[in-house]
């Protein structure tokens, strides 16, 4: 049985990380194709422009969200001591995502001439399984924040969730903080899925290119900041659930309620939260770089 729960535990770590990686990838490749197409094309002045005034803001609210980040180190380094040696990276990790959140909602408008005709469909810009899958991850994540905010109950170190014990009774599990740890979930996932949500309305909503060579142009500049957005949420989704679910499964295994389904679920589900969210921030960088119009390789 407990080989059984190992490959069972292995399946889960290993199979959704590798599609999440093939699809990032094929992502990264639709960059390089809509860049090398650039090169193809003679963009009007206006669209010289808006490649040049496109990373500007954006650049701008990441270092804020990096000076933010910095501040709640600041602040914690005064309110908790070196205790909070620990949460530093991840206050500049969460400054510098909710940065990028904010910097890809709030880019500006193409000063190119525009058409009239129909919008276009997110599918155009990034892979539907992207949007699909912070969609899912961050409905898991509110449900199992609201979850355990309402099942929690307080205690004498602050709040834990009661487990039923297989021989009757009940115990308190959780690290004495879990009310606060599942709001600070709840929160994290609401705001960074309705941003990215925002931003890729606002994608679709802009009015596309006229002009047919400042067409590619446009189509890269969306693509690029669709992905941005979603994997910017995404990290801040799955991070975070994958430590929930991960502490809270150790904290099942050590109570009287400890049965191997539970325990393995929330284990496995929590390491394959955080490794998704790993690989996806690996692949953030490259889809924040500014879109760059190669050489003119027309012959």
């Amino acid at each position: 049985m407990g080989r059984i729960l190992v490959v069972l535990l292995l399946a889960v770590l290993i199979v959704p990380a590798l599609l999440l990686w093939r699809l990032w990838r094929h992502a990264g490749q639709r960059r390089q194709v809509n860049e090398g197409t650039l090169g193809f094309v003679v963009p009007t002045v206006e669209a010289e422009r808006t490649l040049a005034r496109w990373p500007v803001r954006a650049r701008v609210l990441r270092t804020v969200g990096l000076g933010a980040g910095l501040l709640i180190i600041v602040l914690l380094g005064f309110i908790v001591g070196t205790r909070s040696v620990f949460l530093w990276p991840l206050a500049l990790g969460l400054g510098y995502l909710l940065g990028v959140l904010a910097g890809e909602l709030a880019r500006p408008r193409p000063v190119w001439t525009v058409s009239r005709g129909p919008l276009g469909r997110i599918g155009e810009y990034i892979h539907p399984g992207l949007v699909w899958l912070l969609r899912g991850t961050a409905l898991l994540a509110v449900a199992a924040g609201v979850t355990a905010t309402l099942l929690s109950e307080p205690t004498r170190d602050g709040s834990a969730l009661p487990m039923s014990c297989p021989g009757g009774g009940m115990e308190l599990v959780g690290a004495g903080q879990i009310t606060e740890y599942a709001v600070f979930l709840l929160i994290l996932a609401a705001a960074g899925w309705l941003v990215s949500e925002l931003t890729l309305l606002r994608i679709v909503g802009l009015p596309r290119a006229e002009e047919l060579d400042d067409v590619p142009v446009d189509e890269a500049l969306r693509s690029a900041s669709a992905h941005a957005s979603v994997a910017a949420a995404s990290v801040l989704t799955l991070l975070p659930l994958g430590g929930f679910a991960l502490v809270t499964g150790l904290a099942v295994v050590g109570s009287c309620a400890n049965s191997d389904l539970l325990s393995i679920g929330l284990i496995g589900g929590g390491l394959a939260a955080l490794l998704a969210g790993l690989l996806v921030a690996a692949f953030l960088p490259s889809w924040l770089r500014p879109v760059r119009r190669r050489a003119d390789v027309r012959s």
